[in-house]
């Protein structure tokens, strides 16, 4: 992916992201709707259904970037707005070809790993193929009932993991540099606790505790991981800096020129 301009970091100029090839496109694209994609089936005056997919982002950047470049390759267009006096980058399908011709066939070759997109994806599928507005009105509101008896989705991690943990980075994911001068890689989802320990596996450091909490508002069940020892931190640059390609691979470059430990890792994101 070919930025449209040169962003400058700290006097340098940011390297383009690595051009995924379409094996590593494709679930890298499903990591980021699974973390931040809605599938949504609504209907026009109870008479029909319509159809959109949305990844809405924040106007950081590289955002802009990546979702035109992803739009490009599956359809659907990208628009900018303001919520709430903060900028943020959509990504929108609700042509129902693009969804049987790309959208469909992404998603059945790279299932979604995230209980919440997987769910949503069965009902949409149901839906767009038969597309029955007395039984959409019967359905709806059970769309997650079935939440406990699918989990875990994986007992071992599927072949794409790769490529979709990167793309989910982009949406979930955090690098942090703390006051003190530490540093620390940070990721959470909502309800599907074997997701975080896959992707603590994956990294090797298994010995780390993951953290437990409840969201205030939703009550929902939240799981975290944060990595804060140079080797551990090390092993998700590694797998990050050929992979990522918006805002997470802006924040990773920073993070990278500020720390002292990674610092000798800068020349492989700056010109």
């Amino acid at each position: 992916m070919n930025l449209a301009s040169n962003i400058i970091i700290a006097d340098k100029i940011l390297k383009s992201p690595r051009i995924l090839s379409d094996t590593e496109l494709g679930p890298f694209v499903v990591g980021l709707i699974d973390g931040d994609g809605s599938l949504q089936v609504n209907h026009w005056r109870k008479k029909n259904l319509q159809y959109r997919l949305v990844v809405k982002l924040a106007d950081k950047p590289l955002n802009s970037d990546m979702l035109r470049h992803i739009a490009k390759v599956y359809g659907g267009y990208v628009r900018h707005g303001v919520e709430k006096e903060s900028s943020y980058v959509q990504w929108i399908i609700n042509d129902q070809n693009t969804f049987k011709q790309t959208i469909l066939p992404l998603l059945d070759n790279y299932p979604p790993l995230t209980s919440r997109m997987r769910l949503q994806y069965y009902f949409f599928k149901k839906f767009l193929l038969s597309p029955i507005v007395e039984h959409y009105f019967i359905d709806r509101g059970l769309k997650y009932q079935n939440r406990d008896s699918i989990l875990p989705l994986f007992t071992e991690a599927p072949n794409y993991f790769k490529e979709w943990l990167a793309g989910f980075i982009e949406s979930e994911g955090s690098f942090s540099l703390r006051v003190q001068g530490n540093y620390s890689f940070s990721i959470g989802q909502n309800h599907d606790c074997y997701l975080i320990k896959a992707i603590r596996d994956y990294y090797g450091v298994s010995h780390l505790t993951i953290d437990y909490k409840t969201g205030k508002i939703s009550g929902y069940p939240f799981y975290e991981l944060s990595v804060g020892s140079a080797k551990g931190t090390g092993k998700v640059i590694e797998h990050c800096t050929t992979l990522l390609q918006g805002y997470k691979y802006y924040q990773l470059a920073v993070f990278v020129s500020k720390n002292k430990v990674f610092n000798n890792r800068s020349k492989e994101f700056f010109e």
